[in-house]
């Protein structure tokens, strides 16, 4: 089997290489063949809004602003396009690594990420159109109704029903003639293993369901965002769709806002094929530029902490906690399970002449994967744990049906960083065995980080420092979180499917004793990987609030005409993957900045006409 899994892995690499050489090629002519290379003089127009960023936010944002055709708006991506090849699923993690990948690390973490080269995570961030969509696992669950009730706690009037659910239902719009829509259906292609799961759960008194939008304790098939088998996001809605009265410029990078008066943005500097521009808007700027890039361009133009900023040698203008608050569900646990038998999904699969016909021709077979084929959520903190129960879930399993020994060590462990120390002792001997991924993901960490500038240089990547497992709790629910993992392939479903736990003992790990407590805490503190979910760092929440940046309305504090509208305006970690609630927080500061200009009736708001040097 070693043998087979060897040349196969040889091939795929070479594919690979041939592959990242191709996409740089289309990342070489991007500049000649879209509308980036098209001359526009900034200098003279002055647009109604500037949206920052193309990803799963900033595309929702910017389309909605367009439906106003009496509107101009500008997007400005530092990323490129992305080829139609990119809309094949199963390409998303091969992305990581490219120039669509912002390619960010963390600092070595002091209590966790032991088993990483340098104690150092890798953060994937898309630098692309779409974003990180281009490279996610385009799972769709909306979240538990407690985490928006916690969200807008403070929010007068604030109801679910009305304020939330119907942007979700929105979003969910299945029909390709409605505009704005994306497409939540089921996974394209699975193998067995879920339905075997499925059963197994049931045998722990766990609820099953075939598919899962909202969450639920229990297990289920996550519903995704595809169309015939292809990836489809709110980014690919909106270029295929793209309103005559939106500019969008790619391979533009924003380095700072402009303000009046220290407080009213009026536009943005940006850099483009080696320059500098600038571009004005009247009504507002909106920055959807992710959870690291936003607070970037923020402390860059002296809104942050005043402290950090003056260590910097950049002018404070407002003081806010710009950066802090920043959390991600993080996992542990890869190739924890081993199988008697190989499922139709690996590389041999993926290689076969009949997966690329069976995708081209019919939009259908393992290329279609999205790497997730089941997700559960259980409540690991109660006295009796696993009961099915309404109560907000604290840990999420996601079930795989490869493990990332599957190309030997080639390419997948290279993307998380797996130090070869960890690597050679542990998941080497495994070569010989087919291994599928159990992941128990911690959904309400207590740890919480923080991002800083490296320097006042754009070019210099921010200090990431999500300070994981710095909260014994944290370590204690993943722990909990393997333990489930074991009852689950103790039952007699998985037991007659061929399933058994890895018990070789992880490197650094020796001193204590296997499957004692003491031994899956330094188990965690070695295996901590990310599940790709940072949030949190422009937190949204009561004007009052000193621990937040934004106020309800997606305004930065203290600021007039600058919004925030991505991943780090949330306050916490949703109870799923946060992609959904994303999109849906998008969808509501679309129809709040829209709002805000319903009674002008120019360019203006009345009042604005007092302050010296506006723009208007």
């Amino acid at each position: 089997m070693y043998l087979k899994r060897y040349i196969l892995s040889i091939i795929y690499l070479i594919i690979l290489t041939i592959f990242h050489a191709f996409i740089d090629y289309l990342d070489f002519t991007e500049y000649f063949t879209s509308e980036s290379s098209m001359e526009v003089d900034f200098t003279e127009k002055i647009y109604d809004y500037i949206v920052v960023g193309a990803g799963s936010a900033g595309a929702i944002v910017a389309r909605r602003l367009a439906e106003d055709k009496n509107v101009d708006v500008l997007v400005l991506e530092a990323g490129i396009h992305a080829t139609k090849l990119l809309e094949i699923p199963s390409l998303g993690v091969v992305l990581q690594g490219t120039q669509y990948d912002w390619q960010y690390k963390t600092v070595p973490q002091e209590t966790s990420c032991f088993a990483l080269n340098d104690n150092v995570s890798h953060w994937p961030r898309g630098r692309v159109v779409g974003g990180t969509s281009m490279l996610n696992n385009l799972i769709y669950i909306r979240g538990h109704a407690s985490d928006y009730n916690e969200w807008f706690q403070d929010k007068e009037g604030y109801d679910y029903t009305k304020d939330i659910l119907p942007y979700f239902e929105k979003l969910e719009i299945s029909s390709g003639n409605t505009a704005g829509s994306i497409f939540v259906d089921d996974l394209p292609y699975i193998t067995e293993l879920p339905g075997v799961l499925l059963k197994a759960v049931k045998e722990l008194g766990s609820k099953g369901a075939n598919n899962i939008r909202t969450v639920k304790q229990g297990f289920g098939i996550p519903k995704v965002n595809v169309i015939d088998g292809k990836r489809w996001t709110s980014a690919s809605h909106f270029i295929y769709s793209k309103p005559s009265n939106v500019l969008l410029r790619t391979d533009a990078m924003v380095d700072s806002i402009q303000f009046h008066d220290n407080f009213e943005a009026y536009g943005v500097e940006f850099l483009y094929s080696g320059n500098k521009y600038s571009a004005k808007a009247s009504r507002g700027i909106i920055i959807s530029a992710g959870v690291i890039n936003t607070p970037k361009i923020l402390m860059m133009s002296g809104v942050g902490p005043k402290k950090h900023l003056k260590e910097l040698g950049i002018v404070p203008r407002i003081d806010l906690p710009v950066g802090e608050n920043l959390q991600d569900h993080i996992t542990t646990g890869f190739d924890l399970v081993l199988l008697n038998k190989t499922l139709d999904i690996g590389i041999g699969t993926m290689l076969s002449p009949s997966s690329p016909l069976n995708y081209f021709r019919e939009g259908r077979g393992p290329w279609t994967t999205i790497g997730c084929e089941l997700v559960g959520f259980i409540e690991a903190s109660r006295k009796i744990p696993y009961e099915n129960s309404s109560n907000r879930p604290d840990l999420q399993l996601m079930i795989m049906p490869l493990g990332i020994v599957e190309d030997t060590g080639f390419h997948l462990r290279k993307l998380m960083g797996i130090s070869d120390y960890s690597w050679n002792r542990y998941f080497a001997a495994l070569y010989n065995e087919s291994t599928v991924t159990f992941l128990p993901v911690l959904l309400h960490p207590k740890s919480r980080g923080y991002i800083r500038l490296r320097d006042k240089n754009i070019d210099s990547n921010p200090v990431i420092n999500p300070r994981y497992l710095s909260r014994k709790e944290d370590v204690d629910l993943l722990v909990k979180g393997v333990r489930y993992i074991q009852r689950l392939i103790a039952t007699k479903t998985m037991h007659k499917f061929g399933a058994r736990f890895n018990s070789i003992i992880f490197p650094g790990c020796e001193s204590h004793e296997f499957d004692t407590d003491s031994y899956w805490e330094c188990y965690v503190r070695h295996m901590t990987i990310t599940s790709y979910h940072p949030v949190g760092t422009c937190k949204m929440g009561h004007e009052k609030d000193s621990s937040t940046v934004l106020n309800y309305n997606f305004e930065v504090k203290g600021t007039n005409k600058l919004f925030v509208v991505d991943g780090s305006v949330l306050p916490t970690l949703p109870s799923s993957n946060p992609y959904a609630s994303i999109m849906m927080l998008a969808e509501m500061a679309s129809d709040i900045i829209k709002a805000k200009y319903v009674f002008s009736y120019s360019t203006c708001d009345f009042m604005e006409v007092f302050i010296k040097k506006n723009v208007c």
